[in-house]
């Protein structure tokens, strides 16, 4: 219940990639309707969350009804419904442009999850197994390129400097796993758009990463696919985890460079 909007935007994502590939009559109604949704679950605080803010309780703080993690994925649905020619309110995007920018910090180009200077989320059941990583960081980099921002703005090259320092890495330090495959997979989507030495870095390191630890057991049936075991692999499993890593390794195919 509580994860509702990560549900729909996901699906919104996929149905709206869909539609523009194929042109479809059929999707291209259902595609604008999962966009129409997202537009109106905007909350007055400029942001999304898991839920909509409450008509009863419009003087929420802020940080209760937006966060940088949905916020990012509804960016990815906002960019792909555009260039496929459904109709995307402009507002939407200018209320993520104000949202990132309130939580990024102006000395390193940090980005919070719910507040600037907080290092993104974990599981409860998870915190002290997983190193912080720069997701929301990740998050913003993308969202600000897709979002038409210019790759030599300060919170642009700055938040790709973050990355540089916390690579893809299949290991543990200090009893702490630095797996992570919803971090490596924005963090592939930045770093590609980016290019340069920033993506030739970023795509070594992820490649063989990913590459290396899918299973090659041709004798199972899970042949192909990759052990939940990073992060969010408790509540995701097999699915999403396969999922996930797919989308990083298809970054080549799925979207051009804005920066030529």
């Amino acid at each position: 219940k509580g994860n509702y909007m990560y549900n729909h935007t996901i699906a919104a994502l996929a149905i709206t990639e869909a539609y523009g590939l194929t042109q479809s009559y059929t999707l291209r109604a259902c595609a604008q309707r999962g966009i129409d949704f997202l537009s109106r679950a905007q909350n007055p605080y400029l942001a999304w969350r898991y839920i909509v803010q409450p008509v009863n309780n419009p003087n929420a703080e802020a940080p209760h009804y937006n966060d940088s993690s949905v916020t990012g994925w509804v960016v990815m649905v906002l960019k792909s419904a555009k260039i496929a020619g459904l109709e995307v309110p402009h507002e939407c995007f200018e209320g993520a442009r104000i949202w990132f920018d309130s939580v990024t910090d102006d000395q390193y180009y940090r980005t919070g999850y719910v507040v600037k200077g907080d290092r993104g989320a974990r599981l409860k059941s998870q915190v002290g197994k997983f190193g912080n990583s720069e997701s929301m960081t990740a998050v913003a980099v993308m969202s600000r390129v897709f979002m038409g921002m210019e790759r030599h703005d300060p919170r642009v090259r700055g938040g790709a400097e973050l990355l540089l320092q916390s690579l893809p890495e299949w290991s543990s330090e200090n009893g702490t796993s630095k797996i992570d495959y919803y971090y490596w997979y924005y963090g592939t989507l930045a770093m590609f758009q980016m290019g340069g030495d920033y993506w030739r870095t970023w795509n070594v390191k992820m490649k063989k990463t990913l590459v290396e630890q899918q299973n090659s057991d041709k004798g199972t049936c899970l042949h192909g696919s990759w052990d939940p075991v990073g992060a969010w692999g408790s509540i995701g499993g097999r699915v999403y985890a396969t999922a996930i890593n797919v989308l990083s390794l298809e970054i080549y195919y799925r979207y051009e460079r804005v920066f030529r």
